[in-house]
């Protein structure tokens, strides 16, 4: 069955601000004389009548700063007033929204807020639908599915999120993960870098060996015998760590290609000859003999393009060669790729099948989970929904 499509058109000039689909479709967008707007179920809904400063849109959400420094939260079909004034940051997902006041922060799950803890020194990571903070003792807590869960009596050095899932660097070294409330001791030694996505961890351990945390089962994936770490400045959630690496690791300093990504349920990677691989559920694909001109992962999808400048996408276990010319313009969401063809008409990629989104020249165009916004004309915008 193919998806259904909803086509909408705006008759005055836009500036998007950000996007949110799910079964409701909402985006926003700021019109040239600074109204903000949010598209939901085919409906404009006026929010404010000055322009926004900034917005986050997620699943059945979208949060935004107000003009005057307000935080707002739009679901439902309405505005919840949470009465948060100049938050120091904010950060929307698809079940929290977190958000900090002073040195502290909280989040808000649709229904209630939830006072977290204290991150003025000690580092704290965001997911989905999981958190890791430190209180005013600094004990290392796990906030999820809306229980406190204590991890650590004394305060961790590193931690990072993905959407389900905790790896983090306890007092003395040690790498741990949090999953499905259980804690794992990964390594008993500092790693060199860590990522996370949903269900899944990957490592470079103490000793150089690529390893995958995944559903509660460590894969170790091959040796690197060099390691080229693009260092980033350290913070309050980049802390100097005697042999961790705070910026991304790379194949070589000359592609500056990511040496491994993570995903959702999957870890792309390039072995010591440049042969490109992926780890996939428990089990490892091989996608190229030979490194990528590019790649990126972006949830469960894996898009690159190969040494003859194809696009090929990687998606639910599948290998599939979309396009054999390498298109200009490129945007992937969830298990979704949109992109421009040749002739500029803006085409897309989902399960399998190829989409043609516009007959005409696209301008303009943006993705998010599984709506498409788009211009041919200036200042008139069309939508495309992959809606169930």
């Amino acid at each position: 069955m193919q998806p259904s499509r909803t086509i909408f058109v705006l008759l005055f000039p836009l500036l998007l601000t950000g996007l949110l689909v799910s079964g409701q479709s909402m985006l926003g967008y700021t019109d040239t004389q600074g109204n903000f707007y949010v598209y939901d179920n085919g409906r404009n809904v006026h929010l404010e009548h000055q322009r926004i400063l900034s917005s986050q849109p997620c699943a059945n959400s979208i949060a935004y700063i107000s003009s005057n420094g307000t935080l707002h939260y739009y679901a439902g079909h309405a505005v919840q007033d949470l009465d948060i004034s100049n938050p120091n940051f904010y950060y929307n997902t698809d079940n929290y929204l977190y958000y900090s006041l002073g040195g502290s922060f909280s989040l808000y799950n649709g229904k209630e807020r939830k006072y977290l803890g204290y991150i003025q020194n000690n580092p704290y990571a965001f997911g989905d639908s999981i958190a890791g903070m430190h209180d005013y003792s600094e004990y290392f807590f796990a906030y999820y599915k809306d229980r406190f869960i204590e991890l650590e009596q004394h305060p961790v050095q590193k931690v990072i999120a993905g959407d389900n899932i905790l790896a983090y660097i306890d007092h003395l070294g040690q790498m741990k993960i949090f999953y499905q409330m259980e804690t794992t001791l990964a390594d008993d030694y500092i790693p060199i870098a860590m990522q996370a996505g949903a269900n899944t961890v990957a490592f470079i351990d103490n000793y150089q060996y690529l390893k995958v945390f995944y559903a509660g089962h460590i894969y170790e994936l091959y040796n690197v015998p060099d390691i080229y770490c693009l260092e980033i400045p350290g913070s309050t959630q980049n802390v100097q760590i005697d042999g961790y690496c705070n910026g991304p690791i790379v194949y070589d300093i000359q592609t500056e290609l990511p040496l491994f990504q993570t995903g959702d349920d999957l870890v792309a990677y390039l072995d010591e000859s440049g042969r490109f691989y992926v780890f996939y559920k428990g089990n490892v694909v091989s996608l190229d003999q030979q490194e990528p001109e590019q790649y990126t992962v972006t949830d469960n999808l894996l898009w690159y393009i190969d040494s003859n400048n194809f696009l090929k996408v990687f998606s639910d276990g599948e290998l599939y060669t979309v396009e054999t010319y390498r298109p200009e313009n490129i945007l992937a969401d969830k298990d979704i790729i949109v992109y421009t063809d040749l002739d500029k008409r803006l085409k897309a990629f989902y399960k399998g099948e190829h989409y043609a989104i516009s007959d005409a020249i696209v301008l303009d165009f943006a993705l998010n989970n599984a709506l498409i916004m788009y211009s041919s004309i200036p200042n008139r915008y069309q939508f495309y929904s992959f809606e169930k």
